[in-house]
């Protein structure tokens, strides 16, 4: 069997179509999620920041690190998203119920 062509041309998802931009995603998503779990990497008491034990330094200081990556990841995913008007005009508003 064979597959239908689409009539816009473009039939590729918006994953396959940016596969460099998927890939910052993921990494940015993984390495967020890594540093917070992997303890090992910042459960100990000795270096002291300041009056702070490491690990407090460490967290408060991550903190913002993981919003800034997370709000490019936001960014990068509203790029592959596509153009309101790429679906040959005919695509409906969230919520519009079209004929």
């Amino acid at each position: 069997m064979t597959r239908p062509i689409a009539a816009s041309g473009n039939s590729r998802s918006p994953i396959a179509a940016h596969p460099v931009t998927s890939a910052v995603i993921a990494v940015l998503v993984i390495a967020s999620i890594f540093f917070s779990l992997y303890v090992p990497l910042y459960a100990s008491a000795t270096p002291k920041v300041g009056d702070f034990p490491f690990f407090y330094f460490y967290l408060l200081a991550y903190m913002p690190v993981v919003a800034i990556a997370l709000g490019i990841v936001i960014r990068l995913q509203k790029r592959l998203r596509p153009a309101a008007g790429d679906q040959g005009g005919t695509a409906a508003s969230p919520g519009e119920v079209t004929k």
